[in-house]
């Protein structure tokens, strides 16, 4: 983590290697804008999700920048002020290394003392021996203490909490020899603040309030559990890829190290005292240049900076800057000062963000006509993304297990899953497995943190990491007791004929884990420089453990699968051959139904193998993905980018190869239609030579096209797969070439790791794309099985029963330049429209024309079964969907289908409304409906099933009724009673009636007569005006 941000550090600072200022501060200020400031720091800020932020901009004893920007909290909306006070993290050494100074002058600690002449007991040791360490190797952590230690620091406010923590040291083993490497170790500078507290007989707090703050002018600063906190920060942490509000426990014994509390006013004083801006007298100015002098006895950390006292010195060539960042569990800082240019920056912020850093160096940058550096991603956000996202795809799969739990449950209560029994042996045995799984479980989770958190303890983590950490562990473990208990129930309880894809699917991605994990230790081990790790070793063997456990259980069940999957879909198909009528089996082809039954089958049986290796596969590029991205996003980027090209040629490649093999299936047909022809006309081709020779030709053509067409759809897939080869090979020569240029911050072993990770995703890539030209065959296989299937089932309607809408009585329709526009193949399009027309309650209105002139479209817009291209359609002058209109009418068409049963009529309280319309009609003695709405028979001439139609219409009793050519089935006496008694009859009831007719004898009978033609409507008016 340290390591991290140090590197972080040194790109940004390299990035903007400042120009010496030749003009006044206030011209250079010039270089940017507030806007263009302001604009940076709010970006970052977003891309941060910081919740609030002080920052200040000095240039010798002027302040040329101070603001406050977000909230100190949030859900208060409580802003940013002046005097709101912050924990400053790690930048609080700073103060500690002046209360040391002071100390000094005073004769009271000299820093080349060993350590032990002020605390006796604080021994630790170095290859076995007792280590002798200065003061001043505290002071510039060469004191061999390793980073780590910041683990062990407990949370405490007891008064002897300082004492505790130091001696956490006591028989630590040094990582270095005392003086002879840098290595930042928090818990450093709580020793030399014990040191404080034991010679100045006061409590480091009491010191500090006393003694350092004051004579530095600094008014609002304080040690923290002794601050107003009425102007307190509200602490925040990511979680759930957003800023919760997060009250940190209190670490008295590391207040030294990282527990100052100020504000940006007093930051303010503090930057211009560190650049001599403000007059103070002259042992404070001994003691503040003391503090910039580096150690340079040893080499530079990672950014290349030497540590001085509570400050890291970068060495540019023109001055150099002096800055050092601070983070603590929800508050973080950044102070960065030039003191030959005199420019001092300050960040504060109400968050542990890597983001802090960035917008304090991005503003000196800018100050210096740079441009302000962007951070790609954040440590903590990056954590809680992965976190975030591991916790919705467990919370998802504990679900989708918790489902097929209650299924199995409920199968087992209701008798479809019978008991099957277990030997004692198996139980032990069983109950053995579970309690070693369960064992490697909980140890996995305990030594976590020496794998992904450098060592450090959980205590640490939870405390320091996104809140989401705990709920991903939290997520892997119900996952992981639910299918258990799901696989146990499953092995107890066994249902004839399952498919257990569900089954199958977890254990292949616990393969797919499995396989990562191996990955991620061989290369944790490669990078690492400490040797032999047991702990990743460990985690090595789990990862070959849960692969092989996977991979095996999953392969046996597969074995079982296809086979079943073969035997019933060949079943499935013969009995629906058997059951089918002769007519439709006649039209089927002899060759169809044997490369169906044979070739087709046995293909789609080799779908449950490809899908599991896809599944195996896909998460082990998941989680090499999120490994890749941790190394490096560039590279992660790249790596997406080839793959995604791969995938996209063989998919381009597959759709052109697809009809090849399309053409290879259809040949499959005619091949098997000759060893037909060979068994049923052997005799005629025996006896006729010159028949068997045009036979023999013809099947030797067949074949011949079908090897042709088949290998041409192979070869592409050759050809992309050489592509992909070369396009990984370019990659891994672009990381080992050009990333070095392009990204010079890259380490050597990120690049060696980048590689060999890729290296590695080269199976299961390879894995996933050979699978394509296989998925291409199965939905040929498939789409054949389909259409055999759609030959051999009986012909039927499906009709899709609406849900009943309520509706208001509606008293008209409108139409408003309503457009319909027909689009053939061809292109061409075929318009009705635009019509203009508006309906009635209590009227009623033929409509008439010539055939094509545009009835049918009319009758089916006012009715909702097509929407208008353009225009609208209003009900009582109101817009209203299409889907909607359907429910206000009651429609009989001239191809009326009548169901056998009365759909969407409740028929208890209808019983004599419904003989009564029956006998209106004269078909009571044709048909009769029973109390469920069942028809007698549906087997009626076509005018008694219309006349049934106006049966269900009365029932149904809807404001806008439509016949369509209604009469046209009619004898001559019931027409003309339909005419003059049931339709005057409706209009009386209030209804508004739609009758498409040819009928011109009876056009006198209706109120309104629309005439169509060619798509419009050319006339409107009575019998006697419609010519």
């Amino acid at each position: 983590m340290r390591a991290f941000r140090l590197i972080l550090l040194s790109f940004i600072i390299c990035l903007g290697s400042f120009t010496p200022l030749i003009a006044s501060a206030q011209q250079e200020l010039l270089h940017t804008t507030v806007e263009d400031v302001e604009k940076f720091i709010n970006d970052q800020k977003e891309a941060g999700k910081i919740p609030g932020l002080a920052i200040v901009v000095t240039q010798g004893d002027k302040t040329l920048y101070q603001k406050g920007v977000g909230y100190a909290n949030v859900d208060q909306q409580k802003k940013i002020e002046r005097n709101t006070l912050f924990e400053i993290g790690s930048t609080s050494k700073a103060f500690t290394a002046q209360a040391l100074f002071q100390l000094e002058e005073k004769g009271l600690v000299r820093f080349d003392d060993p350590i032990t002449k002020y605390i006796p007991w604080l021994t630790m040791m170095y290859q076995g021996k007792p280590a002798q360490i200065t003061v001043e190797q505290f002071l510039h952590h060469t004191s061999g203490v390793p980073f780590k230690t910041i683990g062990q620091i407990a949370s405490s406010t007891s008064d002897d909490a300082l004492e505790k923590t130091v001696r956490k040291l006591v028989g630590v083993e040094l990582t270095n020899r005392p003086g002879e490497k840098f290595e930042y170790a928090t818990i450093n500078y709580d020793v030399l603040g014990y040191v404080i507290q034991r010679v100045s007989g006061l409590s480091f707090e009491e010191y500090m309030k006393k003694n350092v703050f004051p004579e530095l002018g600094l008014k609002d600063t304080y040690i923290q559990g002794n601050v107003p906190l009425d102007r307190m920060a509200t602490g925040y942490k990511a979680g759930f890829t957003r800023a919760l509000e997060y009250k940190a426990p209190l670490f008295r014994g590391n207040y030294p190290a990282g527990y100052v509390v100020s504000s940006i006013e007093d930051i303010e004083q503090w930057l211009k005292v560190q650049m001599g801006s403000v007059k103070v007298n002259e042992e404070i100015s001994k003691r503040i240049t003391r503090s910039h002098e580096p150690d340079r006895k040893v080499a530079p950390d990672l950014d290349g900076s030497s540590y001085a006292a509570g400050w890291s010195v970068y060495q540019n060539g023109d001055g150099g800057q002096i800055a050092h960042s601070g983070n603590n569990p929800n508050f973080s800082s950044y102070f960065a000062f030039r003191p030959k240019d005199q420019l001092g920056v300050a960040v504060l912020a109400n968050m542990n963000s890597d983001y802090t850093a960035v917008i304090g160096q991005g503003i000196m940058n800018m100050m210096n006509e740079k441009k302000g550096t962007k951070l790609t991603s954040d440590m903590y956000v990056k954590v809680d993304q992965v976190a975030t996202a591991v916790t919705f795809i467990l919370g998802t799969m504990a679900l989708i297990t918790l489902f097929f739990l209650s299924r199995i449950a409920i199968q087992i209560f209701r008798g479809k899953r019978t008991f099957v029994g277990v030997r004692w042996r198996t139980a032990f045995l069983t109950a053995v497995l579970l309690a070693i799984m369960g064992g490697a479980f909980v140890g996995a989770l305990y030594y976590l943190p020496e794998v992904f958190f450098q060592g450090l303890p959980w205590s640490f983590v939870t405390v320091w990491g996104p809140m989401t950490i705990l709920t991903a562990i939290l997520s892997l473990g119900v996952v992981n007791g639910l299918f258990c208990l799901y696989a146990i129930l499953a092995k107890l309880y066994p249902k004839k004929k399952d498919k257990p894809i569900f089954y199958l699917g977890i254990l292949s991605l616990i393969g797919g884990l499995g396989n990562g994990l191996i990955i991620f230790m061989i290369n944790s081990t490669l990078a690492s420089d400490k040797g032999f790790s047991p702990v990743l070793f460990g985690y090595f063997i789990m990862g070959i453990a849960i692969y092989v456990m996977g991979e095996k259980m999953v392969r046996t069940k597969l074995i079982d699968i296809t086979n079943n999957i073969v035997y019933e879909k060949r079943m499935d198909l013969i009995g629906k051959i058997l059951g089918t009528s002769y007519q439709n089996f006649e039209c089927i082809p002899d060759g169809k139904i044997y490369a169906t039954l044979n070739n087709d089958t046995e293909t789609i049986s080799r779908f449950s193998t490809i899908v599991i290796t896809g599944i195996t596969s896909s998460v082990t590029l998941l989680f090499c993905f999120v490994y890749l991205g941790f190394i490096n996003f560039y590279g992660l980027l790249v790596s997406l980018g080839v793959i995604l090209l791969s995938v996209g040629l063989y998919f381009i490649i597959g759709r052109s190869a697809n009809l090849m093999w399309e053409q290879t299936r259809d040949i499959q047909n005619v091949f098997f239609k000759f060893i037909n022809d060979i068994v049923g006309g052997f005799k005629e081709l025996y006896l006729q030579k010159g028949k068997r020779a045009d036979f023999q030709q013809a099947i030797e053509e067949s074949c011949d096209a079908y090897r042709t067409k088949r290998a041409l759809g192979e070869k592409k897939f050759v050809n992309v797969f050489v592509i992909g080869e070369l396009l990984f090979v370019f990659v891994i020569g672009a990381v080992a070439f050009f990333f070095p240029i392009l990204f010079p911050e890259i380490q050597k072993e990120s690049l060696i790791s980048y590689v060999f990770v890729f290296l590695y995703m080269t199976g299961p890539v390879h894995g996933i794309l050979n699978s394509f030209p296989e998925l291409f065959r199965i939905r040929i296989s498939w789409k054949r099985m389909n259409e055999l299937t759609l030959d051999l089932a009986s012909a039927s309607q499906v009709e899709e029963v609406a849900e009943s809408v309520e509706y208001k009585t509606a008293r008209s329709l409108q139409i408003e330049d309503v457009v319909y526009r027909y689009k053939s193949k061809s292109g061409e399009t075929f318009s009705v429209g635009p019509l203009q027309y508006e309906f009635q309650s209590g009227e009623i209105v033929f409509i008439t024309g010539g055939n094509g002139s545009g009835k049918s479209t009319l009758a089916k817009l006012i009715t909702g079964l097509y929407s208008p291209d353009s225009g609208q359609v209003k009900m009582d002058h109101e817009s209203i969907d299409s889907a909607q209109i359907g429910s206000h009418f009651s429609t009989i068409f001239s191809d009326v289908y009548l169901f056998d049963r009365l759909y969407g009529i409740h028929t208890d309280n209808k019983q004599a409304d419904i003989k009564r319309y029956l006998k209106l009609l004269e078909i009571e003695d044709k048909i009769s409906v029973d109390a469920n709405g069942v028809f007698s028979t549906v087997n009626l001439s076509t005018g008694q099933r219309k006349r049934v139609a106006l049966m269900i219409s009365y029932l149904e009793d809807k404001p806008f009724y439509l016949f369509d050519e209604w009469a046209a089935d009619q004898d001559p006496e019931f027409r003309r009673f339909f005419y003059e008694n049931l339709l005057p009859d409706l209009k009386e009831r209030g209804k508004c009636v739609i009758a498409v007719t040819h009928d011109d004898g009876y056009f006198h009978l209706a109120d309104r007569v629309i005439k169509m033609e060619y798509g419009r409507i050319m006339d409107l008016g009575k019998v006697g005006q419609v010519v």
